[in-house]
């Protein structure tokens, strides 16, 4: 019996190691250039193709996954965002949750070069707006030495207040860019909207 064990112990690391090899191959990243910094532990990337997710308390709704939008959108360093020199552009999704009160945050990613303004509409009723902030760490310097180490692009949550939203309303995110320096600037990257019920 125990001439039988050392083989299939052997045969079973054999395998494993196999598998511990190739994860390494499926952890490709998607080619972008620019690095994002969590700036909270709540904050997350969201590329996925997915559809809403929704519990009995939150719904999410992801920038590339459930929104349709205005023309000059386009995926920037993992975030949606506007096209150079697109101007402005929104998006709408359908809200899928149940009817009640939520508190309603976007997740944003925020640049060094500019503080874009943004809105958000329920039924194409003003619920928020205002301007991303700042990416940390180079303010007041368009050229810093090295953008990604100094002041890297970073998720922000953005609190847009408590609403009431009912099954079926428009959701609607408009995103504007901002040159605020005179050759590049900040394009509305955002990741999604997440409705958390109260």
């Amino acid at each position: 019996m125990k001439h039988l064990a050392l083989p299939l112990i052997l045969m079973l690391l054999l395998f494993s190691g196999c598998d511990l090899l190739d994860d390494d191959d499926d952890d490709s990243s998607d080619g972008g250039t620019e690095v994002v910094a969590a700036e909270n532990s709540t904050s997350t990337t969201t590329t996925s193709s997915s559809t809403a997710t929704s519990s009995s308390s939150t719904v999410e709704l992801g920038a590339f996954s459930d929104f349709s939008c205005s023309s000059g959108w386009t995926n920037r360093d993992g975030a949606l965002g506007l096209s150079p020199h697109s101007g402005s552009g929104t998006c709408q999704a359908t809200f899928p949750g149940a009817s009640g009160s939520y508190r309603i945050t976007i997740t944003v990613q925020t640049e060094f070069d500019g503080t874009s303004p943004y809105a958000l509409y329920i039924n194409d009723n003003g619920a928020a707006s205002g301007r991303y902030p700042l990416a940390p760490g180079c303010e007041n310097d368009c050229h810093p030495d090295d953008w990604r180490s100094q002041c890297p692009d970073r998720n922000v949550n953005l609190d847009a207040g408590t609403h009431s939203v009912s099954t079926g309303d428009i959701i609607k995110f408009y995103g504007e860019e901002d040159w605020n320096c005179d050759d590049h600037g900040a394009y509305a990257k955002w990741h999604k909207i997440t409705f958390t019920r109260i």
